[in-house]
């Protein structure tokens, strides 16, 4: 189990996101990095366009998507490329 242990590794917007989510927020993003650190880009939905190598996590009722990508195969390091909401599709920008 411990080789399919993932590290996670924040751009600094998305850490920025992060720092600003509230308590509700946050529990789910923490939740959807636990997913993510023991499945990798198996976890989520695979999107497409120029993101076409980015996956996402949502929550509907909280309007909130965790959008990442594995940048490195043998360190195992999945990168939070964002955390927010759709509106005006402004996470995905």
């Amino acid at each position: 189990m411990k080789n399919n242990v993932y590290s996670i590794e924040f751009i600094d917007k998305a850490q920025i996101e992060y720092n600003n989510l509230d308590g509700s927020q946050k529990v789910f993003v923490d939740k959807g990095l636990e997913r993510i650190k023991i499945l990798g880009t198996s976890a989520g939905q695979s999107l497409s366009g120029e993101l076409n190598k980015c996956r996402k996590l949502k929550n509907k009722p909280l309007g909130l998507r965790i959008i990442f990508t594995q940048t490195n195969q043998k360190i195992r390091i999945i990168k939070i490329i964002a955390i927010g909401q759709r509106e005006d599709k402004k996470v995905y920008k």
